[in-house]
């Protein structure tokens, strides 16, 4: 065995301390409960496994880990029983260490995990030298730290292979190694000296501020475009977060991470801007086997209080910690090592004393054998030939709109292999065909059929009729087709020459789809395959620049620029009646009007009787003098009066007390608000006829209760609610996929029928909605756009026409050639023609004043009637009369 250090003389003394561990070792909770699916293995022949730990999140979650590992041996019915033994300590206090150590080795742990302190892996490393105990490490240790232990992970130099592989493959010759600090430097010893046995220039700097700010935007003012980022675990978040503040993230730019715990890092945030982020990881994520155990894992800890991720984590996928796996892996390892020596002599379990400086008989025994014996587990195939040699499999994992994407794997054995390009299309340069571009082999031109942009001719479908087939769109050339992009590609094919100074001839084909990446082999489909691959050289079609698509592909300028709209059912006018006038004021302002003109009325009437100044012996008409003083403020007066006032009509009797002037003043003042507001609005309501519209923005439609909304079940619509960060789009999504029945339709037929029929409302791209208002009359398009979308031409990466196109695109905009294009195939042919504003005002719809003769009418008829009953009534009372005077 090794060498023991002399500070382990006073190991003995140091172990007769007391001591309390500093915290509490938490209890270990069902997962699942062994009573209700296990019966509980009883043995008395206990390996306890001891592990020393730091009081932090991942260092909890590590434990957590262990007593999962050792739940699933010892359901194996082993001829023996694991138990953990858990220890806690402060970084960097060596004396405590000590303590911890020999405690747990008195308690009969006879197989160690080292700490992460170095100083304190060295101490234990030592002692179990000394005592011939198992002590193995499951952390990533930088090549200072030259103390020999079993551990499963891959060491630096390896790594260091790993990366200079993938800079050699996409010929990354030149790069800025980034480090925290001197300390950090030795982890890039081994990249250095492999590629400079490449050609591959490294030059490292370092981190001097509390921000990567500073030194990012140094680095590229010296045109430096690739990084080899070796900085702490815990730093990954904020680097990335300063590269998007620097504007970094271009395709221009290329980041490769050295730490394996990258995935734990929450990237969401950034994940859709295209950073060129590349890291490596043991852990195979695509792998179901290992995404259910890790799955398993986390809601182990989770149901005994440990959470491996914080609040401000939560969307990170069920990733652990790369300890955490080499910890599971190395305790299988172990249990299979165990087995296969069963059964256990019984001093194989007593434990071991530090006092007494006792020697355990089977420590270097268990590590030759561990050679021998392999298992596959999270981190893969963990066969070990000897203690310097492995074949070990690392995984290339690159940030995706998805989050971290696994693309290629590096074996020590064989190398880099690349499931799909990445940053460069070098590597396919030598598969790729490139078309003449003549008569003979023309440019091939990936499309979509989608109105207006392309669509068959009539002659064609007509032709598709009287032969009674249907269309095939392998079939399809552009001779069978007319729209938008067959008159751009004619008049960039005229100006866009050739390096001979000749025009290119080109032909379509019908795709089906744009291409969706998939995201467990790292391919694309569709269009984007077929830019990939060289059967397409150009994809002319309303091609959403994405920068997912644009890390594989390239775009040219863009020619259209769009975003989601909403289409609706045609708003309708406001239902004319007769009674249109009265809208002009409100139900409930009406009836106080005419109440207080009742109650005006009635105050008149009291106050001009106790007022002695409205009672005169004169004859209101002739001002002969009667005996009697008469006030003309009667009730029958007084309701005149405030009537007359309320129609701003004068009256022919006058208040003359100042106390009914008063009244009547405040009655007027009144009335002549009420019949500027009554006049104004009933100017509005006779001119301006009034649209229904049920919502105006998205907000608006969220909120309505009876109108459904929803959009394609595929496509980049989709994708932009279902990745959408904003609070209301998200929202909607979960609102949409809930919904019953289902509000997603298979295309823009069947979701503008929905319009039409129901009230539905259908999210689409503006373009399309702007040609369909031209053809459909009962729909529109309502507000304005979700989002900004923009049409590019798709080419493959390094394609010389990209350019070229881009710059033609730029001079049609500028010539308005694409504007008039626009207008052709958009405007053009529109069935809903809008009716022309006349100059002048508008005559006045008798229907809406058609109110105004009917109370004409009504009230020419009641003063009909009460004409003849006062007749009737004045005759009776003088007959009644005369009756009386002929009888005295």
């Amino acid at each position: 065995m090794r060498r023991c250090c002399s500070v382990f003389a006073f190991l003995p003394l140091l172990c007769g301390l007391s001591f309390t561990t500093p915290l509490q070792r938490m209890s270990f909770g069902p997962y699942p409960q062994r009573d209700q699916s296990f019966p509980a293995p009883q043995f008395s022949r206990t390996v306890k496994i001891g592990i020393t730990l730091e009081g932090n999140r991942n260092e909890q979650f590590l434990e957590q880990a262990l007593r999962f590992a050792i739940m699933e041996i010892n359901l194996m019915q082993n001829d023996f029983h694991f138990a953990p033994i858990v220890n806690y300590v402060e970084s960097g206090n060596l004396l405590k260490t000590s303590r911890t150590f020999c405690r747990s080795v008195n308690q009969g742990a006879t197989i160690q995990f080292i700490p992460t302190d170095a100083a304190a892996a060295t101490l234990f490393q030592s002692a179990c030298d000394r005592l011939d105990l198992m002590c193995m490490d499951i952390h990533q240790r930088d090549p200072t730290f030259s103390v020999p232990t079993f551990s499963l992970q891959p060491d630096n130099r390896l790594i260091g292979i790993a990366i200079t592989d993938i800079l050699r493959h996409y010929g990354l010759n030149q790069s800025a190694a980034i480090v925290d600090g001197h300390e950090d430097v030795p982890r890039l010893d081994s990249i250095i000296w492999y590629g400079a046995q490449h050609n591959i220039s490294i030059e490292v700097f370092y981190k001097n501020t509390s921000s990567y700010r500073p030194l990012l935007r140094h680095l590229r003012s010296e045109q430096i475009f690739v990084f080899l980022v070796a900085i702490r675990d815990s730093q990954v978040s904020e680097f990335v977060e300063n590269v998007f503040q620097l504007n970094m993230h271009d395709s221009a730019y290329t980041f490769v991470f050295m730490g394996l715990n990258v995935l734990l890092d929450d990237l969401t945030d950034v994940s859709f801007i295209g950073l060129n982020l590349l890291t490596l990881s043991p852990i195979d994520v695509v792998n179901y086997l290992n995404s259910q155990k890790m799955t398993q894992m986390i809601a182990y800890a989770e149901s005994n209080g440990v959470r491996l991720n914080g609040p401000e984590h939560d969307h990170v996928p069920n990733i652990i910690p790369m300890e955490a796996a080499f910890l599971y892996d190395t305790l299988h390892l172990l249990a299979r090592t165990l087995d296969h020596l069963a059964p256990l002599p019984d001093d194989f379990f007593e434990p071991v004393s530090c006092e007494k400086s006792s020697r355990w008989a089977y420590g270097s025994s268990i590590l030759n054998y561990l050679y021998t014996v392999g298992t596959e587990g999270l981190t893969g195939n963990n066969q070990l030939k000897n203690a310097d040699q492995r074949d070990y499999s690392l995984h290339v994992m690159k940030l995706m709109e998805t989050g971290l994407t696994n693309v290629g794997a590096w074996h020590s054995k064989t190398g880099l292999e690349i499931f799909a390009s990445i940053l460069t299309s070098d590597s396919r340069q030598n598969t790729v065909r490139v078309r003449a571009g003549t008569a003979e082999d023309p440019f091939m031109v990936a499309t979509v059929l989608q109105e207006p942009f392309l669509k068959l001719k009539e002659e064609f479908k007509k032709e598709l009729a009287m032969k009674n087939q249907t269309v095939d769109i392998k079939k399809i050339t552009k001779d069978h087709v007319e729209g938008f992009i067959i008159d751009l590609m004619d008049k960039l094919a005229a100006a866009v020459r050739k390096p001979e100074g000749a025009p290119f001839e080109y032909n379509i084909y019908i795709a089906r789809e744009f291409g969706v990446l998939d995201e467990f082999t790292g391919e694309w489909n569709g269009i984007v395959k077929d830019l990939l691959d060289g059967t397409a050289t150009f994809s002319v079609a309303p091609f959403t620049i994405t920068a997912e698509r644009e890390a594989y592909i390239s775009f040219t300028k863009p020619f259209m620029t769009t975003g989601i709209g909403i289409l609706y059912q045609q708003p309708r006018g406001s239902a004319q009646n007769l009674f249109a006038l009265m809208r002009s004021l409100s139900a409930e302002l009406w009836l106080s009007s005419f109440g207080a003109a009742l109650i005006i009325a009635l105050s008149m009437w009291l106050i001009a009787r106790f007022s002695p100044l409205e009672w005169d012996n004169r004859h209101l008409c002739t001002g002969v003098e009667t005996r009697f003083a008469v006030n003309a403020f009667n009730l029958r007066n007084s309701v005149w009066f405030s009537v007359c006032s309320l129609m701003m009509q004068g009256c022919d009797i006058n208040p003359r007390a100042v106390s009914t002037r008063v009244l009547g003043g405040v009655w007027w003042f009144y009335t002549l608000f009420l019949s500027a507001h009554f006049i104004a609005k009933l100017a509005s309501v006779l001119t301006v006829e009034k649209m229904t519209v049920p919502f105006s923005t998205v907000d608006e439609l969220v909120a309505h209760a009876e109108i459904k909304y929803g959009i394609l079940g595929n496509g980049s619509t989709y994708e932009f609610f279902r990745g959408s960060r904003v609070d209301i789009y998200r929202e909607m999504f979960e609102k949409m996929n809930y919904s019953v029945p289902s509000v997603f339709v298979a295309d823009y037929k069947e979701g503008v029928d929905r319009v039409m029929s129901e009230q539905y409302a259908f999210l689409m791209e503006a373009s399309e909605i702007d040609y369909l208002v031209e053809r459909n009359c009962n729909v529109t398009r309502i507000g304005g756009t979700l989002n900004t979308i923009q049409y590019g031409i798709g080419t493959a990466k390094g394609s010389p026409w990209t350019d070229k196109l881009s710059e033609e695109i730029l001079n049609m905009i500028e010539q308005s050639t694409i504007p008039e294009l626009v207008e052709k195939w958009w405007k053009r042919g529109s069935i809903c023609v809008k009716e022309e504003k006349s100059t002048g005002p508008s005559a006045i719809n008798s229907t809406l004043v058609g109110g105004a003769f009917l109370l004409l009418a009504m009230g020419l008829i009641l003063a009909i009637l009460m004409a003849v009953v006062e007749f009737i009534w004045n005759a009776l009372h003088n007959a009644h009369i005369e009756k009386n005077c002929v009888m005295h």
